[in-house]
């Protein structure tokens, strides 16, 4: 038996929606698990090839091994999204892992039992969320029980993503966190989330424009994502918003559709030369067997 899955990128937080909203990108890492004696054995290209674990330490077979025995399996993986740049590279390691076991499994298995085992091993729900159900999704809490819904298929603003050559340690960057922020801050974050939802809803883009605004972490990573402060001092002519992607490094300048490429143009000259500059669409699938 061969199990072939692919699963999205994601970009979390969409500005003022910490911890909560989230699209999938149209960037896949894909694998390929086939049976094999003395497994599990690991074999990975591109993204993190002679860094990640080969064998049952990898995270995408500690995902399958909750749903199937990964002992008699050889795991191929070719990863194209970034590694520790913001771009929910765990959380689509993760959600190719619960798939391919669902899948090796032979039993149909919910979403929601889904995202309670991977919550085991992804600390942010929302990236799981949207490499599992692609589109744009929102999680929260009720009463202890995690909750999640898809609440758009797509986005009326393109998301022009550029990548530095440096990494961000998510850990570290949610520890320079501060405790508490103040009222104001609070307050003006509550209402950007709000006009969040609403352009979501409603696919205006000057709506969603308006909404990337965030006070609760953006300003304070701004050490550690130094692109977010050189684009916020000099944004492109065309970009209709900026958000930091998850806890950085990378940056999502959102442009009108028909305006994604003039940005790119602009961003290619404006950045240092080792960013690279990606124009993605929102990934209307989550992972999935091929």
């Amino acid at each position: 038996m061969t199990i072939r899955v692919v699963a999205p990128a994601s970009t979390a937080n969409l500005g003022p929606g910490f911890d909560a909203a989230a699209a999938a990108l149209d960037l896949w890492n894909e694998a390929l698990i086939d049976e094999a004696d003395g497994g599990p054995v690991v074999e990975v290209e591109g993204e993190g090839a002679g860094e990640l674990p080969k064998g049952a330490d990898h995270l995408t077979v500690r995902a399958f091994a909750l749903l199937a025995p990964p002992e008699r399996y050889r795991f191929r993986f070719v990863n194209r999204i970034p590694f520790e740049r913001g771009l929910g590279s765990s959380a689509a390691a993760i959600a190719l892992g619960l798939v391919a076991g669902a899948a090796a499994s032979g039993r149909g298995v919910e979403l929601a039992e889904l995202l309670m085992l991977g919550g085991g091993l992804e600390g942010h729900a929302d990236n799981l969320a949207a490499a599992l159900l692609g589109g744009v999704s929102v999680t929260w809490l009720r009463d202890g029980e995690r909750r999640v819904a898809r609440i758009a298929s797509d986005l009326p603003l393109t998301p022009v993503l550029a990548v530095p050559l440096t990494r961000t340690n998510t850990a570290r960057s949610r520890n320079g966190l501060p405790a508490t922020v103040s009222h104001g801050d609070a307050a003006a974050n509550a209402a950007h989330a709000a006009l969040l939802g609403a352009a979501i809803a409603s696919g205006d883009p000057v709506l969603l424009g308006d909404a990337f605004s965030d006070r609760l972490h953006e300003q304070y990573r701004m050490g550690t994502a130094p692109l977010l402060r050189l684009l916020r001092d000099r944004p492109p002519a065309d970009a209709a918003g900026l958000t930091l992607s998850g806890s950085g490094p990378s940056v999502v300048v959102w442009a009108e559709p028909g305006r994604a490429a003039a940005v790119a143009e602009e961003l290619e000259s404006l950045l240092p030369d080792d960013t690279t500059v990606l124009t993605l669409r929102v990934a209307r699938e989550g992972a999935h067997t091929t």
